[in-house]
């Protein structure tokens, strides 16, 4: 009887502590400029063993419109990395996802930080990402871009600015593109 009254004095106390405490959030901005990332091979067919080059340069200094603004990329003391959603088709599955990996990729500028997720490479006023994703399987694929962010590996605070540019490919304004690998 007294563990039970012990137990019902103390989940009002707990209750209480914990109702102060509001959760708090990093502040993100989104933003949108098309063509950051330019695949440097794009076809709707590759062969086995080929290799489908992604490329992008990100001045420090990057203009957007609507609104009109000049952001520093630099500005914000955080990563900046850039990802994708790598899928294959087959007569079972209409989407497998696939994740790339340092055996997957070859990355000429900047590093890959998890499956699909690639990190640029700070070279004096530029952010640089160069990575190539090497096709092992005849198939039919789909690769749908995901945003450029920032980022920190251990994760952001609650006093972090962030920003997400979201973009396309600048070899056919969209972001997704589909193949076939022979």
């Amino acid at each position: 009887m007294k563990k039970l009254f012990l137990l019902l004095l103390l989940i009002p106390l707990l209750a209480f502590k914990c109702e102060g405490e509001e959760p708090c959030f990093p502040t993100i901005k989104q933003i949108y400029k098309p063509n950051l990332i330019t695949v440097e091979n794009l076809q709707t067919t590759y062969n086995l063993g080929d290799i489908i080059w992604f490329n992008s340069t990100l001045d420090r200094n990057q203009t957007f419109e609507n609104p009109t603004e000049t952001i520093d990329l630099f500005s914000y003391p955080l990563e900046y990395s850039w990802g994708v959603q790598f899928y294959r088709s087959s007569v079972y599955n209409s989407e497998i996802y696939l994740c790339l990996d340092s055996t997957t990729t070859e990355i000429t500028n900047g590093s890959i930080n998890n499956c699909n997720l690639f990190e640029y490479e700070k070279v004096g006023d530029v952010l640089k990402s160069r990575v190539g994703i090497k096709i092992l399987e005849t198939g039919v694929y789909k690769i749908n871009l995901y945003k450029i962010a920032t980022f920190r590996n251990e994760g952001l605070n609650c006093d972090d600015k962030g920003l997400d540019i979201s973009t396309t490919l600048s070899n056919n304004n969209q972001q997704t593109i589909n193949f076939t690998v022979e």
